[in-house]
């Protein structure tokens, strides 16, 4: 993998932003709700875990997140730019219901879920703007000079 050359697009640095953003607001409001993290964590996955395993557990999310918006910015790799699509289409395919259904009961949104989930889409969106298939294409096709 060679390193992406040139100034980034305003669409990948657009995406870079937002997918910080949500990333850094997941990881913060899990930071702050890690007894309910715990609590999922348990019940989705049967993974009973103390405050220290699960702080190990969110920072591991973070990292997770972050990897994809690496690879695209340093390395234009189009196969992070489809993981990132990928997740963020799962991520709305997973928690959708759950979110249909609580706002049809009256419960509370949190508002940190739903911006990160909207930074995510439009952040993977942005990928495909014109001027970042671009950048992608010109990357792949960048083989260097040889003397």
């Amino acid at each position: 993998m060679k390193v992406a050359k040139g100034p980034r697009p305003w669409p990948i640095r657009l995406f870079a932003a937002a997918f910080a953003v949500q990333a850094l607001l997941s990881f913060w409001w899990e930071m702050t709700h890690r007894a309910g993290v715990a609590t999922m964590l348990l019940e989705r996955g049967g993974i009973p875990l103390n405050d220290d395993g699960t702080i190990v557990v969110i920072s591991v999310r973070l990292t997770i997140a972050l990897i994809p918006m690496a690879l695209v910015w340093f390395f234009a790799s189009p196969f992070a730019r489809w993981m990132v699509v990928v997740v963020a289409l799962g991520r709305l395919a997973i928690n959708l219901p759950e979110t249909i259904e609580t706002a049809l009961s009256g419960g509370p949104l949190r508002p940190t879920f739903i911006a990160a989930q909207v930074l995510a889409l439009c952040g993977a969106a942005l990928l495909f703007h014109p001027s970042a298939k671009w950048w992608f294409a010109r990357a792949k096709s960048d083989v260097g000079v040889f003397a």
